[in-house]
């Protein structure tokens, strides 16, 4: 009798165990794959904001008839070049066609919601800076800060002219953001989804002056 009471009492500790080990091991496992997939998600955002970047640091003349207006940035390619970097058709683990991830494809929502429409603004989700580093210094070398920088004008002529004299001291920097849907909800306080983003400044490259 004595046998068969401890007998039960050692299986009923056991499943007890077992239910606070498996959901510990199911939780770790679920948070490996989300992580897994914010990792790569990342990686993908970053490529895109480097491809629009890059092709955001050959500005191009707005003309006015035959006079130059202004030297700047082409906006709306660099969207759809970070847009398209993964190819025409969505692929890889962030699809960049749909960056607020609601499964509607953001050239049709965003006349209406603004996702990508608005690039010069910090609340779209691809953000175009024009950026000027006065005498390239990015940081401060006395104190290590990063330096806080200015807006590139694009429309004053000649030598101070930023942009109208060969880009000088200006960056382009592309921000991608993107809604990430959790897998496994492990993080309620997220509310089951978090917005990625990344970053990428290049130099402007140009030769015009004037």
């Amino acid at each position: 009798m004595f046998r068969h009471h401890r007998t039960t009492r050692s299986s009923g500790q056991a499943l007890v165990e077992f239910a606070l080990a498996a959901t510990l091991i199911l939780t770790l496992l679920s948070a490996t794959v989300d992580l897994g997939l914010i990792f790569f998600t990342v990686q993908g955002l970053t490529a895109a904001a480097q491809e629009g970047a890059t092709f955001g640091s050959h500005p191009v003349m707005v003309m006015n008839g035959t006079a130059i207006q202004s030297v700047d940035v082409d906006y709306a390619e660099i969207v759809n070049r970070v847009r398209y970097s993964g190819g025409p058709k969505p692929a890889g683990f962030a699809n960049l066609l749909d960056l607020n991830n609601d499964g509607v494809l953001d050239d049709a929502a965003s006349a209406v919601s603004g996702v990508i429409s608005t690039p010069k603004l910090p609340s779209s989700y691809i953000y175009i800076q024009l950026l000027k580093y006065p005498n390239d210094i990015l940081v401060d070398p006395a104190t290590g800060a990063d330096i806080t920088p200015g807006v590139c004008d694009t429309t004053t002529a000649g030598t101070n002219g930023d942009m109208r004299n060969a880009g000088k001291f200006c960056y382009v920097r592309v921000t991608v953001k993107y809604n990430y849907n959790f897998i496994f909800p492990f993080a309620p306080v997220f509310g089951g989804k978090i917005q990625l983003k990344s970053s990428f400044m290049i130099h402007i490259r140009s030769s015009f002056i004037g």
